[in-house]
């Protein structure tokens, strides 16, 4: 498969802080859904900023689609790359929810008649197209990050990365975004690529990927199914396993696979008391 992004010999550090990220090297395949997991300062959230050229590095490469970043390749590199952040109200510019996925397409100097069918399709694809003209403000949480996402829909990036995005969120408007993100991927398949940046191993579970960082530093890589293996280490990160195996490890039953929650209910059932 081809490389989305490829990051090499990546330096960079904060000024008060000191160094974060020293000879760092990752990659993401283009159409894989990878989750970048790690505690708070961890750098998962620098690291994403760093792909997108809004903070600059002291050393390295970072080439997307082969593009190798800088000042000249900036503004074809964030146009192939969206980006969905924690609040979506930081991202809200439009009086309407139509007003507001139809600024990023003004900014691409898109044909005024092109649009409506544009913001239409973008909010379909969301399940937002009956809230087009209401105001952002009047949005729940799950709601108002469907629209930061269609925003970024509209613009068909080649990669989207969502930073937090279900972090601020209930349980039920973030399991209505989870469920769109699905969606989008079954849909798009090998012409998306997926980074969700999160600290819930729960969202994690659901990528073909998993990348813990801790302080910089790459230390896990590799498919969910063996990393939640891993409760001690995971633990000693401050991470926690998924629900399912957690709870296999409370009840003293020492995991051979990972199994997800309806596999774990279907594997109690198979039990005798």
């Amino acid at each position: 498969m081809t490389d989305a992004i490829t990051i090499k010999n990546l330096n960079y550090g904060y000024p008060e802080q000191g160094e974060l990220f020293k000879d760092f090297n990752f990659s993401v395949q283009e159409g894989e859904w990878l989750a970048i997991v790690g505690h708070n300062g961890s750098g998962k959230s620098t690291l994403s900023k760093l792909v997108l050229g809004l903070l600059d590095f002291d050393k390295g490469e970072i080439d997307v689609f082969g593009q190798r970043l800088s000042e000249d390749t900036l503004a074809s590199i964030r146009a192939q790359v969206g980006m969905v952040f924690q609040n979506p109200d930081n991202q809200f510019v439009g009086a309407t929810v139509a007003d507001d996925v139809a600024f990023g397409l003004e900014n691409r100097q898109v044909p005024s008649k092109e649009m409506p069918a544009k913001i239409e399709a973008a909010l379909q694809q969301v399940g937002m197209e009956a809230y087009a003209e209401r105001e952002p403000h009047t949005l729940s949480g799950g709601q108002k990050q469907r629209v930061a996402l269609a925003s970024i829909l509209a613009l068909k990036p080649r990669v989207i990365i969502l930073d937090e995005a279900t972090a601020m969120l209930d349980p039920e408007g973030k399991q209505a975004v989870m469920a769109t993100l699905k969606e989008l991927k079954a849909r798009y398949q090998d012409q998306l690529t997926l980074i969700m940046i999160t600290h819930d191993m729960e969202e994690a579970a659901l990528a073909d990927r998993v990348a813990v960082i801790n302080d910089g530093q790459l230390v896990f890589d590799e498919q969910p199914e063996t990393l939640f293996l891993k409760g001690k280490q995971l633990e000693e990160l401050g991470l926690a396993q998924p629900f399912a195996m957690a709870l296999q490890s409370a009840l003293g039953v020492t995991p051979a696979t990972y199994r997800t929650k309806q596999e774990l209910a279907t594997w109690l059932s198979t039990l005798k008391a």
